[in-house]
């Protein structure tokens, strides 16, 4: 099984049509038949049925097509590195994080990275979404690092901080002039909660099923922008993390008693186990590690 015929495979089975796959390829189609022929008879199986001009995947094809393109997929990724181990590529880092450290951890890691002369060369793609969707696409490789809050067996995961909870409330709310609020004295509130998924979702779940109450759920939400945006037309109150959206005059922030740090949600820098870093990605990691973690994860 060579290299050109797995790359033959993977482009007739998306064109599903041997002229055209074989101009796509830039061979001639008789090359393109025994090519496939050849992997066939190596295979020990029909990869492709062919009736009346048109060709279709046999369920052996269906089943060998994800094999092809992952080899194919982990060949280009190991080029790559060697690229970027020459020089002769651009150093991209693929990364993703959520909206409460947007404006904060971020900017404060890129200023950082950027003032070493040996980063000016790297480059940063950008995905900012909630911290479930961040991790999703961390897990199915489509970021190279991620902040999060997940944990799985299939990442590797560094604590980066522990970010405390606030409740927010209407400006004009009977809590609203207070310096802090317990647990008590909000629990039996309308609360606005981010949607189930979320990281923060199911820590709050957790307080109030510890303490045996069940919350008051007005709405849902998928961000905290958007909780925010309820909370300021009176509907409800919700326990959120410091956003920039919090500087509004529609609504008040208040720190939460909480001597057991149950309003407390940890923030990690995350990676895959079986998606290999390239020499900027492992540096980018190394560098916040060295900066950032926190004693207990050096």
């Amino acid at each position: 099984m060579t290299l050109l015929q797995l790359q033959y495979f993977k482009t007739l089975a998306r064109v599903l049509h041997y002229t055209h796959a074989a101009k796509e390829l830039h061979i001639a189609q008789p090359s393109l038949s025994y090519s496939i022929s050849e992997l066939e008879k190596e295979l020990g199986v029909k990869l492709f049925n062919k009736e009346n001009r048109i060709v279709s995947l046999t369920v052996y094809g269906e089943q060998f097509l994800p094999y092809a393109e992952k080899a194919l997929a982990l060949l280009d990724e190991g080029a790559d590195v060697l690229h970027q181990l020459a020089g002769t590529a651009l150093q991209v880092v693929n990364l993703g994080y959520f909206h409460s450290i947007s404006s904060s951890l971020i900017p404060s890691i890129m200023a950082e990275v950027y003032s070493r002369e040996e980063n000016r060369g790297i480059r940063f793609q950008f995905l900012e979404a909630p911290s479930f969707d961040i991790f999703t696409q961390l897990k199915s490789g489509g970021l190279d690092l991620a902040f999060c809050m997940h944990l799985d067996d299939s990442i590797e995961s560094v604590t980066i901080m522990r970010q405390p909870l606030y409740l927010a409330v209407p400006a004009n709310h009977p809590l609203a002039g207070k310096s802090s609020v317990t647990f008590e004295q909000f629990a039996r509130e309308p609360m606005v909660m981010l949607d189930k998924p979320s990281n923060l979702r199911t820590l709050v779940d957790q307080v109030f099923a510890k303490r045996g109450v069940t919350p008051i759920v007005m709405f849902e939400v998928r961000e905290c922008n958007a909780a925010l945006q309820y909370v300021a037309l009176r509907f409800g109150v919700s326990i959120l993390p410091q956003v920039p959206a919090m500087e509004n005059a529609k609504v008040s922030v208040i720190p939460i008693e909480d001597s057991e740090q149950a309003f407390v949600r940890t923030v990690y820098l995350s990676w895959a186990k079986n998606h290999p870093l390239s020499p900027a990605t492992r540096r980018i990691k190394d560098y916040i590690i060295e900066r950032y973690a926190t004693p207990s994860d050096l």
